[in-house]
């Protein structure tokens, strides 16, 4: 079934009679002919079909992969390819990929470009560093990056300690003057279709559809069905992080990136970005949500481990609209199993607001440093009282059937002294109550010791002045 959907893409409004489903890579270049957008992986992993969409007022625009977005989501937005930053000649931008010898065989420039000019265009100050993190999603087989690092420090050295401004991006070249007159082109142009707009509430959702927000990992599996679906839609980043009666409440809507930089946990948790930002690709955390990570109930979910280890509660709501809220560690019931009705939706997560900074930390085992399934992946939060462990908090994943909370561990752990004996011991007791098995990532024997090694990284990130890599060595653990 097809419906309306009103857009701007580029500089020109749109209005199509579309499948909802259908990807928005596949719109562009099967439908429109668009073909700077190109397609390569089809999971979200290369970025060359990268595109920038603009929601106002409340996201803004955002760098995120066309072949896991559905055209259903692209109502009242603005939707940016390569075609729409192209002049009469390259841009600052694009200049710089040639004065850099930057592109060779010219296939994943465009999501290059696209990636860099969404990062500048996210309303964040700007950092080299950052600038280049924002291209982590973008792969190249031609140039090795060094070029392309250059091109980069190039364009954004007059940005770097600023925040950047529609206007200012254009005064210096790196959008086109129409880019102005898209605010105010976007609030006319939600005024006078918002019953096309996706649906953004919980309520009276139908089971017989699909609902979909980020589709980083549906998009993945079921990408021809998906195409010419029916589903209903839930927006990343619809509604900020807040703090509520005492808890930080996430909404399961959150996407990846919100709350790698919601500055209530980056408070909370010290080097909380800077850990989390192993997790997927700038372009995929746009995407993926929190609530999706959750519900595909992978046993190696980032998010999930994380959230086990600050002893979250989730939230769920009905079609009825009645709500309940249980810890998340109940929520997982066996492999792919959860305590979801099938008229419940997700609908927030809970984690409590402390005072000052806690111990934690974040650690993940993958083949590449980013954008890459764990192979087992782990987080801790410790609270300390006079040299001994008062609380812990610890979770696995890839170590079981489900997202792990090491209960027994965690048991064990308290009241222990900050020694050597007590972090030896307590792997140990790790090592009784997980189960891996032998899969495609490693021997159950591998993700044993893998366990005891992230078990290590979490004493020596929080412990420093206790115990040292030398002490795990002799103890056998690394």
């Amino acid at each position: 079934m097809k419906k309306s959907c009103r857009f701007i893409l580029n500089d020109k409004e749109m209005d199509l009679c579309l499948s909802q489903g259908r990807s928005v890579l596949d719109l562009l270049r099967k439908d429109l002919g668009l073909y700077g957008t190109k397609e390569g992986c089809r999971e979200g992993e290369c970025g060359a079909c990268t595109v920038i969409l603009g929601r106002f007022p409340l996201v803004g625009y955002r760098p995120m992969p066309s072949c896991l977005m559905p055209a259903g989501q692209i109502s009242n937005t603005h939707l940016v390819t390569i075609e729409g930053l192209q002049g009469e000649r390259p841009n600052r931008l694009q200049q710089a990929f040639i004065n850099q010898g930057a592109t060779q065989c010219g296939f994943c420039t465009p999501g290059f470009i696209l990636s860099l000019t969404g990062y500048l265009l996210e309303g964040r100050t700007v950092t080299l560093q950052d600038a280049v993190d924002a291209l982590d999603g973008n792969i190249c087989r031609c140039t090795g990056y060094g070029s392309i690092r250059r091109a980069v420090a190039q364009t954004v050295e007059p940005l770097l300690g600023k925040v950047p401004s529609l206007q200012g991006l254009i005064e210096l070249d790196l959008l086109p003057a129409y880019f102005a007159t898209i605010p105010q082109r976007l609030a006319k142009l939600r005024g006078n279709c918002l019953a096309d707009s996706p649906d953004l509430t919980f309520e009276g959702f139908e089971k017989d559809r699909l609902l979909i927000a980020g589709g980083t990992d549906l998009y993945v599996q079921q990408g021809d069905t998906l195409n010419k679906s029916r589903p209903r839609f839930l927006i990343p980043e619809s509604e900020p992080i807040r703090v509520k009666e005492g808890m930080i409440e996430i909404p399961a809507s959150a996407s990846m990136e919100q709350l790698m930089r919601d500055p209530h946990l980056i408070d909370q948790f010290p080097g909380w970005r800077e850990k989390l930002i192993v997790m997927a690709s700038h372009i995929i955390r746009n995407r993926a949500t929190i609530g999706g990570n959750l519900v595909n109930a992978s046993p190696i979910a980032d998010c999930a481990v994380l959230l086990l280890a600050l002893d979250a509660q989730i939230q769920l709501v009905s079609s009825k609209g009645f709500r309940r809220r249980l810890p998340l560690r109940e929520f997982f019931l066996g492999y792919k199993e959860l305590d979801l009705n099938s008229d419940e939706l997700v609908e927030s997560l809970l984690v409590r607001k402390q005072d000052g900074a806690q111990l934690w930390n974040y650690a993940k085992v993958s083949k590449r440093k980013r954008l890459d399934i764990a192979g087992c992946n782990s987080a801790a939060v410790f609270t300390v009282n006079n040299q001994a462990l008062a609380s812990v908090g610890l979770a696995f994943g890839g170590v079981a059937p489900i997202p792990f909370t090491a209960r027994q561990t965690m048991a064990w752990l308290r009241e222990k002294p900050l020694t050597r004996e007590t972090f030896l011991g307590s792997m140990e007791v790790l090592q009784e109550e997980i189960s891996p098995i032998d899969d495609i990532r490693g021997s159950a024997e591998y993700k044993r010791r893998l366990a005891c090694a992230l078990m290590a990284d979490h004493y020596l990130h929080c412990f420093s002045d206790t115990c040292s890599y030398g002490d795990f060595v002799k103890g056998g653990v690394l």
